[in-house]
């Protein structure tokens, strides 16, 4: 067996790797114009990029492998790609490059790329997205979702986002602090935001909403937070087609400053991110209370100048009155009483008019009475009479009346410290051998 084991020719691993090296280098001397899928990029201190690189089919990995660009190069190439595309280079591109075949001794086999064509990356993406653009026109879905009337009150919420989403967390904080102490309530439908499970994540979202269409008055698709990575999923055309097809109007509040996604084409309304979603949704309520605010005073100076109008003619007819004669003919009592009768008939018709106007704009009023909000299950916390809005302003000792919708409950501010120490006592009070006080 030694004998054996000596005949053999052997290697240290950096001699095979060498000669690996020498093998690629005589085997692939040349430049290669290559088709790939970004799948990973990162930059270190010194500007160098690396690139982890990807072919698919379908959702499965047939090819990768890892690639540079040294820094020298990766300015000019990285500024000529984002000036053409007015995209940077990012994870989920597919890219035309053209690079060398490297192998280190101890980094093993890489691509060195020289050189990005931006024009494949730019058509790929254009061409993509106006083919479901141009589809979705078509098949008159396009505008779809827009004929949808936005709700006169839109308090019913379904939010589709990532619940970990700074995007999210803005939206809901803007919303419920709203200034005018509007309530909204919000329900989330919980949803992948980028990458390729995104848009299959997003449908579903969609449909457990359409299940229970009649609890929601509209629909808001939100995300933000970091950086933009990936939006190719909103440039789908199933999604898209959801979207536009939704029986509730949809709103976007996506987050990409430059260009409308496919989405938010589709979309009954698109904003630019979740905040502004917030504060058009407030918008609507506001103005529906300054439509009732002036329908209420417009309907009270026209029952007022409608009041003062009958008096003047009474006035006016009393006044001739009492200048006839004081015996009247049986012909002119006859057209007196008429007269009275048809005058009294007009009166109260053009009042029962304005009763009516008067009584419709209470009943849209109702929508934002705080009994009503009560009735819901919502609570009105105060302090000496006043709503209590801000948490921040609390301080120990103070009392609170927090009303119901049947009856009220008064509560008393404590610390933390406070807290722990009545519950110490209580456990005190409970040891064997010791009675309550």
């Amino acid at each position: 067996m030694q004998k054996i084991f000596s005949e053999k020719t052997t290697f240290s691993l950096s001699q095979l790797n060498g000669l690996i090296k020498s093998a690629i280098l005589d085997t692939l001397p040349d430049q290669y114009w290559v088709v790939a899928e970004v799948a990973d990029i990162k930059l270190n201190q010194r500007g160098h990029c690396y690139i982890e690189l990807v072919e698919k089919e379908g959702n499965a990995a047939i090819a990768q492998i890892k690639a540079n660009i040294w820094a020298y190069e990766y300015r000019s190439i990285s500024n000529r790609f984002q000036k053409a595309t007015n995209e940077p280079l990012k994870q989920g591109m597919k890219i035309l490059f053209l690079a060398s075949v490297l192998f280190h001794e101890v980094y093993g086999l890489s691509l060195n790329i020289k050189d990005i064509d931006p024009t494949y990356t730019m058509g790929a993406m254009a061409r993509k997205k106006k083919e479901v653009i141009a589809l979705l026109r078509k098949e008159g879905l396009i505008d779809r979702n827009k004929a949808l009337e936005l709700p006169l009150v839109p308090q019913r919420i379904a939010v589709i986002s990532s619940p970990t989403a700074a995007g999210y967390e803005d939206f809901f904080k803007h919303l419920d602090n709203n200034p005018y102490g509007y309530c909204f309530v919000h329900t989330l439908f919980p949803a992948l935001m980028q990458g390729q499970e995104a848009e299959g994540s997003i449908i579903t979202a969609l449909d457990a909403i359409r299940k229970q269409k009649n609890a929601h008055e509209i629909v808001v698709i939100i995300r933000g937070g970091g950086s933009v990575i990936d939006l190719n999923c909103f440039d789908g055309y199933p999604l898209a087609a959801a979207v536009a097809n939704f029986p509730l109007p949809v709103i976007t509040g996506i987050g990409h400053e430059k260009d409308d996604t496919v989405v938010d084409l589709a979309a009954h309304t698109k904003m630019k991110t979740p905040t502004a979603v917030a504060e058009f949704l407030i918008s609507g309520m506001r103005s529906f209370e300054e439509n009732v605010l002036v329908l209420e005073n417009r309907i009270v100076t026209a029952a007022e100048q409608l009041l003062r109008d009958e008096r003047q003619k009474l006035s006016s007819v009393a006044q001739r009155l009492s200048l006839l004669p004081i015996r009247l003919t049986t012909v002119q009592r006859n057209r007196l009483i008429i007269l009275q009768r048809d005058m009294r008939s007009h009166l109260q018709q053009r009042l029962q008019n304005e009763q009516n106007r008067l009584s419709r704009s209470e009943q849209a009023m109702r929508h934002l009475d705080p009994a009503d909000v009560l009735r819901r299950g919502y609570s009105i916390t105060r302090r000496k009479g006043k709503v209590l809005r801000d948490a921040a302003l609390l301080k120990n000792g103070m009392s609170l009346e927090t009303q119901l919708q049947n009856g009220t409950v008064t509560s008393i501010v404590l610390s933390g410290k406070e807290i722990k120490k009545s519950a110490q006592e209580q456990r005190t009070d409970l040891l064997p051998g010791f009675e309550r006080a």
